[in-house]
């Protein structure tokens, strides 16, 4: 099943296929070897860094999380979910996949968003709108600037909308460039839409966000992974063995999702061992190590499936710099901020350039057919006025 949590027309795909309860360390999980984590172990454990996962909530008991994860507040509003059998699935699912590559790290576990079995699940569009029941809007921006303030060096978002630019939020993406500026890494899935309409997506599609599509074991993009300019690197998102709630174990899922947690998960090991490097630099060296680099950048992968161990050796030659220059700047680094690879300067709009390109020819047939209905309309009023005077 799906794991990226895609909220709009599509509901939370955070259903885990059951698979029998293991130990809290991954097993014969594929995922980790893929991404050179073993190498990169031996270099940095992630000891230090806290990762931000703004999602479902975490079940901070469940085996593979214990002791390293702690819950937040609840950007719903609500109180007393916990008990609940249907609570944070998705995200103790993430926080798993987080800890997994970065065993030393420590999970702050944000509620922004609600579990697909809450009786009160809502789309996306009412999430950024009322947020709670009570009418806290922007629950996500909320939590990613908590999150900032509270020490987190990584925030990963395994979420996402797939209805275009009706989940635009300027507030959010306010959130996102407030988090760049005080040096925190954020990083979202790319969504689960490409084998669908693929539609842009947020909040991957801010200036500034890691971008993270899906890749199969061979490297190639998963068949549900979404196409877009704005996705940077690419991690294992099929078969991945993660925490499971309704057994306390672990189970296979397939997902975005799980990309960007293991993606956050390699962030987390760059800062443990390079503390003072600025997201921009975390974001190039993710992007210089990644399997097809050479070759440039396309959109079903960005630039390959990323290297744990050959950004951790990399991140040894860079010298720090300020996170506040990195921000939507022109020139700020490939992918990080808008004019210097492609993506459109206007980034109120946050659409990329695939996306204007289809709107411009969209327009351009619309008026097309405007202009041909207006013709065959003026056509049949004179010949209506014909009929008339004959008829008289």
């Amino acid at each position: 099943m799906k794991c990226h949590l895609a909220i709009g027309t599509l509901v939370a795909a955070s259903s885990l296929a059951i698979g029998s309860p293991v130990a809290a360390a991954a097993e014969n999980g594929w995922e980790l070897p893929v991404l050179s984590v073993p190498a990169a172990q031996a270099i940095s454990r992630g000891d230090g860094i806290t990762v931000a996962v703004i999602d479902t909530g975490i079940r901070t008991e469940h085996p593979a999380l214990a002791g390293r994860a702690t819950e937040g507040p609840d950007f719903l509003g609500a109180t007393g979910q916990n008990s609940q059998p249907w609570y944070g699935a998705h995200g103790t699912s993430m926080a798993s996949s987080v800890l997994d590559v970065a065993p030393g790290a420590k999970v702050l576990g944000l509620r922004a968003l609600r579990d697909a079995d809450d009786p009160s699940f809502q789309t996306w569009e009412q999430s950024m709108e009322h947020g709670s029941l009570s009418g806290q809007a922007d629950p996500i921006g909320k939590a990613i600037r908590y999150a900032t303030d509270h020490g987190a060096r990584v925030v990963s978002l395994s979420l996402g909308s797939q209805v275009s630019l009706g989940a635009y939020s300027d507030e959010t993406m306010k959130a996102v460039q407030y988090a760049l500026g005080k040096g925190v890494v954020v990083i979202a899935s790319g969504g689960n839409d490409g084998d669908g309409d693929n539609h842009l997506a947020y909040p991957v599609g801010y200036p500034g966000v890691i971008g993270v599509a899906a890749t199969n074991p061979d490297g190639s993009r998963a068949e549900f992974s979404s196409v877009h300019d704005y996705v940077d690197v690419a991690a294992p998102g099929v078969g991945i063995n993660e925490a499971e709630t309704s057994t306390n174990g672990r189970a296979p899922v397939d997902g975005t999702s799980c990309s960007g947690a293991l993606t956050a998960g390699v962030a987390a090991l760059i800062l443990a061992k390079y503390p003072e490097l600025a997201p921009r630099q975390v974001e190039q060296l993710l992007q210089s190590t990644a399997s097809t680099y050479g070759q440039g950048h396309n959109p079903l992968t960005g630039y390959g499936v990323i290297n744990a161990e050959a950004a951790l050796r990399g991140a040894a030659s860079l010298r720090p710099e300020s996170p506040a220059l990195a921000v939507g700047k022109e020139g700020a680094g490939v992918h990080f901020g808008p004019g210097d690879d492609g993506t459109p300067r206007n980034i109120n709009y946050g659409m990329n350039s695939e996306d204007l390109a289809i709107g411009g020819v969209a327009g351009v047939l619309g008026l097309l057919f405007v202009g041909v209905g207006w013709l065959l309309f003026r056509r049949g009023r004179r010949a209506q006025r014909q009929w008339m005077g004959n008829a008289r």
